[in-house]
């Protein structure tokens, strides 16, 4: 079985980036601040153990989302304590599209011959000659209203 790539969304620099791993090697390089060790650390929040998201995990971006989504919230809860049920439910809306996930996308290719044990809860597909599985990992608020 091998990590042939991993997609990222919405976490620090990261804001929509997939990398294609080798099955030899891979070097991750770049210049200061272009996500190196954002791309070590997203691996640790999602398999490390205890390891907590801060709002600062989210992209500069998408906070200002947060902000905006807070305030459409705002005036849903204003149009609806005015009566203006139908308005306040499709502010509701918007403003839980706005709020944010951090998602990792791994990719594995794997052969008929190895032993899956370990993601054969994953492999749904019955076609019998794909041999690839996806696991997508997602950060997203258990209570977004609750939230806003």
């Amino acid at each position: 079985m091998l990590l042939t790539s991993a997609a990222i969304a919405n976490f620090r620099a990261l804001d929509r980036v997939e990398i294609q791993l080798d099955n030899l090697a891979t070097l991750i390089v770049g210049r200061n601040n272009s996500g190196k060790t954002s791309f070590v650390n997203l691996f640790e929040k999602f398999f490390g153990y205890d390891v907590k998201f801060v709002l600062e995990d989210f992209p500069a971006t998408r906070i200002a989302d947060i902000k905006t989504a807070l305030r459409v919230f705002d005036e849903s809860c204003t149009r609806r304590e005015a009566g203006e049920i139908d308005e306040a439910e499709a502010l509701l809306t918007e403003a839980l599209k706005l709020l944010p996930q951090i998602q990792l996308t791994l990719t594995l290719k794997y052969t008929e011959d190895e032993d899956l044990a370990a993601i054969s809860d994953l492999i749904l597909d019955l076609d019998e000659d794909c041999f690839e599985a996806k696991i997508e990992s997602t950060l997203a608020l258990a209570s977004p209203q609750g939230f806003l």
